[in-house]
């Protein structure tokens, strides 16, 4: 269930950044996705040659789809971004300030690796997993719209955060896992991703990136704010 929330929130950004002409995901969460999930994909043969274990290797597959999304909103923000990130800029020079970004996340994720004691990755999908709903607030503050968002995109974040937080916590073994700590990043992944589906639903974001779906929502929300408008007449 994570894993298939997890396609559905990437793709689906990256469908609203296409639909929207604007980038998905904020440039520092996408500078920190897009070199852990590519370090992950790199130790190919650790996970299917060294481990040989069924969820190292699931994993392997679910992490193409999602590197390939990151990929796309930074090619996006590159598309997109200039007039909000680099304003005055030529293209050329914001590109460069973008591929800048990723670069530093490369060095940045390569340093923290090193110190984690996380082979299988384990508590890093956990921590990066929390910056998704800061990522979606910042993108929120630039428009406060929702252009970019879906309702669909942060439900399925918000089912993500669940379904691994559980998996994690229960499944893994004790340790780390049933720390305080942990506890918390986990918690606070679900009640930020809560929040900001709540405030994206209630801006005039869409429901998802197909317009059919999204002419529904915008009709049930007339019919919704057509109803509570009516008031009952004094007798």
């Amino acid at each position: 269930m994570s894993i298939i929330a997890m396609f559905v929130f990437f793709i689906e950004a990256a469908r609203m950044g296409r639909r929207d002409r604007v980038y998905p995901m904020a440039l520092w969460m996408t500078a920190l996705w897009w070199p852990h999930d590519g370090s992950y994909l790199l130790r190919f043969d650790k996970w299917f040659h060294g481990y040989h274990h069924w969820f190292m290797e699931l994993f392997w597959f679910a992490i193409v789809v999602t590197f390939l999304a990151e990929s796309t909103f930074a090619v996006q923000t590159v598309l997109y971004g200039r007039d909000e990130l680099s304003p005055g800029r030529s293209m050329p020079v914001h590109a460069l300030r973008v591929g800048g970004a990723l670069a530093c996340g490369v060095i940045s994720w390569s340093l923290l690796k090193g110190a984690f004691a996380d082979d299988l990755y384990l508590i890093s999908f956990m921590g990066t997993l929390m910056w998704g709903g800061p990522s979606g607030s910042a993108l929120l503050m630039r428009h406060p719209d929702g252009k970019g968002q879906s309702v669909l995109e942060w439900v399925a974040f918000t089912v993500m955060a669940v379904m691994y937080s559980i998996a994690s916590i229960f499944l893994f073994g004790g340790g780390f896992f049933h720390s305080l700590w942990y506890v918390l990043i986990c918690l606070v992944s679900i009640v930020w991703s809560s929040v900001h589906l709540v405030q994206i639903w209630r801006t005039s974001a869409a429901f998802s990136s197909s317009r059919k779906l999204d002419k529904y929502l915008r009709m049930r929300r007339k019919s919704e704010s057509e109803a509570s408008s009516v008031r009952p007449v004094p007798a």
